[in-house]
Formats: structure tokens, sequence, C-alpha cells
């Protein structure tokens, strides 16, 4: 219910044109490489058995980003836009036979809707907090085969099949650094997001719960 009330406090607040006269519209682009992590609640076991599969973090930096208008005020500015985020979770190295071991690569591409506050703290330093609502586009899976004997590895790429939550939120939290503040301004941002509903679809023993950490940069005006 909070995510719900937030969300239509902010669409309510963009859509009203009584607001849209106050403060100065802004707008830009951010992008953010980042890593992605994985964790897992439910059947204590099948977590348990999860938690050995799957690696903590994903070893891969992905690159995520968004286009995104904002109502500025004196210390708060409010925020929405549309973008792309990719998130992935990797396995340990699988033996197959005596000759082959593999990795599984799982990626999904999301279609994303940001809306944000940011809250001046300092002359320089700022502090955003808000919510993405997330679409999910296309899963794949990426398998690299190794031998482990000559290191020799080729990989393979596939549609994945599991059926996963369609609709998803995440609650994203950072804490910035703007370092040029003209016309044109520049941030840099460490920025925390995690789902908050379950990566796979229908009744299952556990639920995979998606987060990511990068450092967001951003150029706007």
């Amino acid at each position: 219910m909070f995510v719900m009330r937030f969300l239509f406090v902010l669409v309510f607040y963009f859509s009203t044109s009584n607001v849209f006269a106050w403060g100065k519209l802004g707008g830009g682009v951010r992008f953010s490489p980042n890593l992605s992590f994985v964790s897992f609640k439910g059947d204590e076991l099948t977590v348990k058995i999860n938690e050995d599969l799957f690696k903590s973090f994903a070893h891969s930096i992905l690159i995520n980003g968004d286009f995104f208008i904002e109502r500025k005020f004196r210390f708060v500015a409010f925020g929405t836009g549309l973008g792309y985020r990719r998130l992935s979770e990797q396995t340990e190295k699988i033996f197959t036979n005596m000759m082959e071991e593999k990795s599984l690569f799982y990626q999904h591409d999301y279609g994303t809707i940001p809306m944000y506050m940011r809250l001046k703290i300092s002359k320089r330093f700022f502090l955003r907090t808000g919510i993405t609502s997330l679409v999910n586009l296309r899963n794949t899976i990426t398998t690299v085969f190794t031998e482990p004997n000559s290191g020799i590895s080729y990989t393979t790429e596939s549609s994945d099949p599991t059926k996963y939550t369609l609709f998803n939120f995440s609650g994203d939290l950072g804490v910035g650094y703007t370092f040029l503040d003209k016309k044109i301004a520049m941030d840099v941002e460490p920025l925390f997001t995690k789902n908050l509903i379950g990566l796979f679809r229908g009744d299952v023993d556990a639920n995979a719960f998606q987060s990511s950490f990068g450092v967001l940069m951003t150029i706007r005006y």
C-alpha cells in the first residue's frame, strides 16, 4: 500500500497544472555501471541450496540508464522518467563431467519508470530516495563452458523459459555529489536499489530478490 500511495502522490504532483506553476522544470540523462546481487527468502532448505548454487553477486558490470524530467525547488526536486535496467544472477561453476564445467548467467532486461525525491543537504551533497516501476522485457541464459585442463571456454545464449514476475518495484537510495552546478549540472552518486517483489511468478518454495549497487552519473539542466 505504501508503494501505491507514493506513486499516486508523485503522479498527482506531475499531472496537476497548478503544481507545474511552481519551481523550475529541468531534466537530463543518467547512466550507471552497476553490480547485481541476489538474496533468497522462503523454505530454509531451498534457500540454503540456492545460496550454495548462486554467487552473492554476478561477476559482470552492467550499464543502466534513463532520461528524466524534474521539478526543482530551493532544497528539493521531484522527478520521473523512462529508462532501462539490466539485472543478473550467476551460478558457481558446475561440473558437468570430468572434462568440462559450466557457469550460468541469468540476465533480465527491464523497462523502468523512476519516481524520486532529491533533497539538498549541503551546497554540493544531496540525498535521493524513490520508487522505480519495472516491466520485465526479456530474459536470457548465457552458459559459459570451460575445459579445466586447457582453460579453453566457449559460450551459448538462449531464451529463458522460466515464469518471471512481469511487474516489479524497487526501492532506491543514493547519496550524490554535484561537482558542476551551472546551466548544465553534473552529479556522481552511489546508488543502491532493491526489488520489492520476488523474481519468480507463482507459488515457489523460495523466491529470489534482486538488488544492485552502482555509481550513477548524471547530466542535467
